[in-house]
């Protein structure tokens, strides 16, 4: 027999490999997106049930989050904290109508300020001042810190930096009677922040919903969170109180 009498039975073979081939990569292909389905899924409700320890759930928002409902908003969180104020010169353009609109809601209502280790504690005390006026809400004010530029573990000035963001702490808590909390990720904290002020009630950033000290009273588990609001995507942070119900209305009633 000649060769090319061999041609069209290996063409027939060359063509049920390639039918088997793509019936295996779909088939795969099918499997890793049901385990990805099933892993999401599983996820979720291992997130949900640890959440479900924690009775007190809040947001974090500034100007990217949008229009919020804040009657909605109370449905599922207890408290809300709203950016009013970074360093010596900027607001939030939001804070006003937020912390306005929040007022009417039935939930707990905190204001943030932004540390900056560039601009001087007085400075920032007057411009936290003048923009919030009395719109302080009820519960500590939040003061963010957080490592930038040359500010960090290695610049020999942190010490003095540490005095300042003590004497902004001082200030605030004397003249709001509140009571202030620390936000701030777990190395900032060890090495900034506990050296100074050693007893600050601290809100851990970036963290894990898992055990910490009593000096932790909030855990940030997502800064980066959505909330879904009347078909719209809002940009929050998703924290929690890291005590009891009883706890929480000794944090939120402090004076």
């Amino acid at each position: 027999m000649k060769r090319q009498d061999y041609q069209p039975i290996y063409e027939k073979r060359r063509r049920r490999h390639k039918r088997w081939r793509r019936l295996g990569a779909l088939v795969l292909t099918l499997l890793v997106i049901g385990l990805g389905v099933w892993g999401w899924r599983t996820w979720q409700s291992y997130q949900q049930a640890r959440l479900a320890r924690y009775p007190i759930h809040g947001v974090t928002i500034n100007q990217d989050s949008g229009y919020l409902d804040f009657q909605q908003l109370a449905k599922n969180n207890q408290f809300v904290y709203i950016q009013a104020t970074s360093g010596a010169t900027y607001s939030d353009n939001d804070f006003s109508n937020n912390y306005s609109r929040a007022q009417g809601a039935e939930i707990k209502v905190g204001v943030m300020h932004t540390f900056s280790f560039s601009t001087s504690a007085s400075r920032q005390i007057h411009h936290f001042g003048q923009t919030v006026g009395q719109q302080t809400g009820t519960l500590p004010i939040m003061i963010a810190v957080s490592y930038y530029d040359q500010y960090n573990s290695s610049n020999r000035d942190m010490a003095a930096q540490g005095q300042k963001l003590k004497k902004i702490v001082t200030a605030l808590a004397d003249t709001y009677r509140q009571g202030v909390v620390i936000y701030a990720n777990k190395t900032v904290l060890t090495q900034f922040v506990r050296p100074v002020l050693p007893n600050q009630a601290e809100w851990m950033a970036d963290g894990h919903l898992g055990h910490y000290g009593s000096p932790v009273k909030l855990i940030e588990y997502n800064a980066s969170g959505k909330l879904s609001q009347n078909g719209q995507s809002q940009a929050v942070g998703f924290t929690v109180f890291n005590g009891t119900q009883r706890q929480w209305k000794a944090f939120s009633q402090q004076d």
